[in-house]
């Protein structure tokens, strides 16, 4: 589990598919008022706080965001909703969980009986801009496809759209510096900003 405190009142928190197993719990699990999917919001929070000092008190109202990444990876922001009526510690009705995630629950059964359709992008997650420029520096001698730059939860989000000229060394070479994610790039136009529309590798090597 991976903790990224934004601000006082915001924090980050990438949950991966072996946190959940450790819980017993799945990504379906985490609907409203769910005492196991509030119970690990609980555990989530004290590991927070002694992994990077986000404290919610005793009496804060919080928002939970989730959206799903690679595999049964969640992206969960937390945020400290201020000028609130107080509530009782921790109470996460998890109203806030983001569409994305709330998709899938709705069409997890459907889902089942489709084929599975693959994806021509690979998207990699990038905690700075910095990040990025430094992949792009060294990725661009060896990907000459198509390439777009979201932002979107105070990350960048790099779409390489023809992921067939990637080659096993440029996986590598970005792995040193960002993250692949199962999110396409469909969801970042939507919900995030976009930095470059297009020949965003290109244009990172040059600063």
């Amino acid at each position: 589990m991976k903790f990224n405190l934004v601000n006082d009142d915001k924090l980050q928190i990438i949950i991966s598919k072996d946190d959940m197993e450790k819980r017993d719990m799945q990504k379906w699990d985490l609907t409203p008022h769910n005492p196991a999917a509030q119970k690990m919001f609980y555990e989530i929070l004290e590991e927070a706080k002694e992994a990077c000092g986000f404290d919610v008190g005793q009496n804060a109202q919080l928002m939970i965001e989730a959206y799903p990444m690679t595999g049964e990876s969640l992206l969960v922001t937390v945020t400290k909703i201020k000028g609130s009526h107080p509530r009782l510690p921790f109470d996460l009705d998890i109203e806030g969980i983001g569409k994305a995630l709330m998709d899938e629950l709705m069409q997890h059964e459907a889902e089942d009986a489709l084929p599975e359709i693959a994806s021509d992008e690979a998207v990699y997650r990038f905690e700075t801009l910095e990040d990025v420029i430094q992949a792009a520096h060294l990725l661009k001698p060896s990907y000459d496809g198509a390439s777009q730059l979201f932002r979107y939860e105070d990350a960048y989000y790099l779409v390489l759209m023809e992921k067939e000229w990637l080659t096993d060394g440029g996986v590598a070479l970005l792995s040193e510096y960002g993250d692949e994610i199962s999110t396409v790039s469909a969801f970042f136009a939507e919900h995030g900003q976009m930095v470059m529309a297009e020949r965003a590798l290109e244009i990172l090597a040059t600063l």
